[in-house]
């Protein structure tokens, strides 16, 4: 085994540590970030049409990714990468990790390339699964909002126009479904067996408790004297249904856990310590 190849399998586990890490959690810098915005400043065209290019010969990528989906949760938190950038950003990693394979002339860099090039749809999945999380987290604290409205004898519209007020990625979709009302002319709420904006918009998003969510407070429009009583039962219910769930998640915190401190941080840990220890063993061999 050659040096090259021991400081390029070293770097290979830095770089698996960093990707993996980065998926999870959004750092400011770091290497795949920075090169990422580089590439976004530096030749957005280029990578764009690199990216476009790519997916004109493979018109099944974007679905397969679940482009569509993941920039929907995203376009409720700010600005949406196209599917372009996106895909024109991995090639660009991968690029970069064979150039490395040929100046260094180990194989084993391309690895890196590989990693690199999983890093934009990670990030991107990432960033559109915390949006869904917050928009979660959300729902407790706006239905106890809309509850509060139709107690104080406000009308279902009305209250929700306020709740399009409060801040986060879930009043930008309450906003989002009074637009859609204005635009297509359906009334927010369901009339007869006919859904009303709310549910329509709702649906296209990819989460059981938001659909439910929906469909209860047009249950509650609907109800008109009855609305505000079922309003408040069904802000109790989340409630409870929301502490049970973070108790839940806290309990399996420490086996999702165990696997990936495993993988990611003890074995590259443990590597790069048995690499000098057994150099010259190597050598002599």
């Amino acid at each position: 085994m050659s040096h090259t190849t021991l400081i390029v399998l070293a770097s290979f586990f830095a770089a698996l540590t960093v990707a993996t890490t980065a998926s999870r959690f959004s750092f400011s810098p770091s290497a795949a970030r920075s090169l990422a915005d580089y590439l976004d400043t530096a030749a957005p065209d280029a990578v764009e049409r690199m990216g476009a290019s790519a997916l004109a010969k493979l018109p099944g990528l974007a679905e397969w990714v679940s482009f569509d989906a993941q920039r929907r949760w995203l376009a409720l938190d700010g600005v949406v990468p196209s599917p372009a950038q996106t895909v024109g950003l991995s090639l660009a990693f991968a690029g970069l990790g064979m150039v490395l394979a040929v100046v260094t002339g180990a194989p084993m860099a391309g690895l890196l390339g590989i990693v690199g090039a999983v890093v934009p749809f990670a990030r991107l999945r990432s960033q559109a699964n915390r949006v869904k999380r917050r928009v979660q987290r959300s729902l407790p604290e706006l239905t106890a909002l809309l509850a509060a409205e139709m107690a104080a004898g406000n009308p279902p519209d009305k209250a929700l126009e306020r709740a399009a007020e409060w801040g986060g990625p879930l009043a930008v979709l309450v906003r989002k479904v009074a637009e859609d009302a204005r635009a297509t002319g359906r009334p927010i709420f369901g009339r007869g067996s006919k859904d009303g904006a709310l549910v329509r918009t709702v649906s296209a998003y990819e989460l059981p408790a938001l659909r439910a969510f929906a469909a209860q407070i047009d249950l509650a429009a609907r109800k008109g004297a009855a609305g505000p009583e079922l309003m408040e039962g069904l802000a109790k219910t989340l409630i409870i249904e929301f502490k049970d769930r973070a108790l839940r998640e806290a309990e399996a915190l420490d086996s999702r856990l165990a696997v990936p401190s495993v993988l990611f941080f003890f074995l590259p840990f443990l590597f790069l310590m048995l690499v000098p220890l057994m150099w010259p063993v190597l050598q002599v061999l």
